[in-house]
């Protein structure tokens, strides 16, 4: 149909611009550097290393991390409604679609201050899940794989799957009981899609935990790191290996 067409090509559009922009990012001083060495057999080697890891040459859990996260669950959706209905887990894992059943095992948060919460919510939710599949689009192009050979990553290998979970568990983050904090993906996660997808760069490229400063266009730098040195589940990171 016209409408799945326009989807398509809307979806490789961006994906290629997500893979583009993560080669310009290597190009321009990211910290991961590929081996010479002619003994070294790389396989599933490519930039970013991690779903997710990186959108348009920038460090999503550098950006995430800068933003307040608020819980959706057990709050009001609609305060001024007669019917005083809450979202329930339940509700909240099926409106987050594509990752629905990533995160139907814990309560997520939204990149959302406490004022806006309840009448963005919901739109958030929307947001939050196309990132998601940005993110496994692209991942799945820079491995030479065709995303509509695999729209339904739950049907296919565990290399498959772990992309399709390291994608949802950075942009759907568990929520934070006490704080407003996001709280990065388990380092588990991390290990556990380098290990199914047999990922192997020859170098230090593909650490999940890491700690460096990156210099903006504006000369100014920054700092990165990588995901939390956590084993998941933990209620001090988002995710599980299983």
């Amino acid at each position: 149909s016209m409408a799945a067409g326009t989807l398509r090509a809307a979806l490789v559009l961006l994906a290629g611009r997500l893979v583009h922009a993560a080669k310009v990012a290597s190009k321009s001083g990211s910290p991961v550097a590929y081996t010479t060495d002619p003994m070294c057999i790389q396989h599933n080697c490519v930039n970013p290393a991690m779903p997710a890891l990186e959108e348009f040459g920038s460090n999503v859990l550098t950006e995430y991390s800068t933003k307040p996260w608020n819980c959706l669950e057990g709050r009001l959706i609609d305060p001024d409604a007669d019917s005083k209905t809450v979202f329930l887990r339940a509700n909240l894992s099926s409106q987050a679609g594509f990752c629905e059943q990533v995160v139907g095992d814990y309560a997520y948060a939204v990149p959302l201050s406490e004022d806006r919460l309840l009448a963005d919510g919901g739109a958030t939710i929307k947001t939050q899940m196309q990132r998601a599949v940005n993110s496994y689009v692209a991942h799945l192009m820079a491995l030479g794989k065709d995303f509509f050979d695999y729209k339904k990553p739950w049907d296919h290998d565990e290399c498959i799957q772990a992309i399709w979970k390291l994608s949802c568990y950075t942009h759907f983050p568990r929520c934070s009981k006490k704080t407003e904090s996001y709280l990065r993906p388990c380092v588990n996660t991390c290990t556990g899609y380098l290990n199914q997808c047999k990922v192997n760069c020859c170098d230090e490229g593909t650490s999940c935990v890491f700690h460096h400063k990156r210099k903006l266009a504006d000369g100014s730098f920054i700092d990165d790191e990588g995901y939390a040195n956590h084993d998941g589940p933990s209620p001090l990171c988002t995710g599980d290996y299983s």
